[in-house]
């Protein structure tokens, strides 16, 4: 990464030592969030939360669960898009594989998913898992009060509505470049689904994301930091005050990139709160189920072969009058 693409990337600090609410370096962290949610979607947590041997641990287990036989790994099945198993193949050469949890936090969805990949069970990989994404769904959370305490909310309400509508799916990734070794741009640039995400990987690059000023720039990789996504139902929230982020993949390197995908979704109904609307604001999305907008983009994707930069309006946008 060049000093260019250095200074485009705002980077957080969200060391759990420092980050005490109330603090000036909460409040300092806290605009800082809100300013690049707003701006372009997306920044860069440099978060203590998950140590070394866990982050090891967990790749060690990924790597030994995508050398499991197909047939096994396609059990992972789910109904929602994206959810489950899912392959991409390039002239019979495999280039991107994945598979999720649904409801990571919960101990049990880990341990059903390594008992469906191991019969005999995979305690440590279940243990890895389940810790992993209860240490995510606190970075969510405390990037959600952060927004809450900007936007003036009552903090308190909307962080324990948020704790109890969130599911959060942990999906476990592999890409590789093409076999005749160009550089892999199957992964077109797109924006998620998911409330919020926060992505994490190897030492291995690929990760490129949409600025401000529609630059694309590559992520670096490092240990300890975390890229923080704002997805279709954070915008559908804030009412259009943060856009969705645009981000690809594309493969050149030789070895595999492992990536941990980590998405929020809201298990029932979103819906803009009324402090976000206003005659600057005035409401941009109809209440929707959030599952529901998942069953339409894979309806509106196979029916089109593609995917609409006007998905969510399509989908619950308000008819803004003329007047």
């Amino acid at each position: 990464m060049d000093s260019h693409e250095e200074q485009s990337i705002p980077i957080l600090d969200f060391s759990r030592n420092k980050l005490m609410p109330g603090t000036s370096h909460w409040i300092a962290t806290r605009y800082k969030v809100r300013k690049a949610m707003e701006e372009q979607g997306w920044f860069v947590a440099e978060f203590n939360g998950v140590s070394s041997e866990l982050r090891e641990d967990l790749l060690a287990g990924m790597k030994e669960m995508y050398d499991l036989p197909y047939e096994v790994k396609i059990k992972n099945e789910n109904h929602k898009a994206s959810h489950g198993y899912m392959s991409m193949v390039v002239d019979d050469y495999q280039i991107h594989e994945s598979l999720g949890i649904d409801y990571a936090t919960e101990h049990q969805a880990c341990k059903d998913f390594s008992k469906l990949l191991w019969p005999q069970g995979n305690d440590p990989f279940c243990q890895s898992t389940h810790m992993y994404a209860t240490a995510l769904a606190g970075l969510d959370q405390t990037v959600m009060r952060m927004l809450y305490e900007s936007y003036g909310m009552d903090e308190k309400k909307h962080s324990a509505i948020h704790s109890e509508s969130s599911r959060y799916l942990l999906r476990l990734l592999s890409y590789r470049r093409q076999r005749n070794g160009e550089a892999n741009t199957g992964f077109v640039s797109h924006t998620d689904k998911s409330f919020m995400s926060i992505l994490h990987q190897n030492h291995v690059g690929g990760l490129q994301l949409k600025t401000m000023t529609d630059q694309w720039v590559g992520f670096n990789p490092s240990p300890t930091r975390f890229v923080v996504l704002s997805g279709m139902g954070l915008t559908a929230w804030s009412n259009d005050r943060i856009k969705p982020c645009y981000h690809r993949v594309v493969m050149s390197a030789e070895e595999i990139r492992y990536s941990l995908g980590f998405f929020s979704f809201n298990k029932g109904t979103i819906r803009t709160p009324e402090e976000l609307v206003d005659a600057q604001h005035p409401l941009r999305y109809n209440p929707f189920e959030h599952d529901g907008l998942l069953r339409f983009y894979e309806s509106y994707l196979n029916s089109l072969k593609k995917s609409s930069e006007d998905l969510l309006h399509i989908f619950c946008g308000v008819a803004q009058s003329l007047n």
